[in-house]
């Protein structure tokens, strides 16, 4: 159960969320930079490949075409290979999700504790932890 908190810590998770068009492209550019510049050369193959074609020029088409297929392959191979990368701290999603369920409701006690005045705010309290 995930209690609602006001007082819930930066989540990292939260923020990309909340990001907005090319702010989000731009973060995940950043995370991942192996996978635009796949797309691109990609594309670019692509493109050479379609000129070659429109200009009868059927071996030089053949190569780039080959290229587009290779480039596609590595860049799912980058996709893939960061995205396990960067879940390899060996926690299944639903683990970490328990894990920040029972931080907030943990936080949330805090705070309930805080505002009913049974727990000492660091205001309130002298040098050796009393009130």
């Amino acid at each position: 159960m995930v209690v609602p908190s006001s007082f819930d810590p930066y989540d990292a998770e939260d923020a990309v969320r909340n990001l907005k068009g090319f702010q989000k492209l731009w973060y995940h550019c950043k995370q991942q930079p192996l996978v635009p510049i796949g797309i691109i050369a990609t594309c670019y193959a692509l493109t050479r490949s379609a000129i070659a074609v429109r200009g009868g020029r059927h071996k030089e088409a053949n190569k780039y075409f080959t290229a587009r297929v290779v480039l596609q392959g590595l860049t799912l191979v980058a996709l893939v290979g960061t995205s396990i990368y960067m879940q390899s701290d060996g926690k299944t999603q639903a683990e970490r999700n328990a894990e920040k369920a029972a931080r907030r409701k943990q936080l949330w006690l805090e705070e309930l504790d805080r505002q009913g005045g049974r727990l000492p705010t660091s205001s309130s309290t002298n040098g050796n932890g009393n009130v």
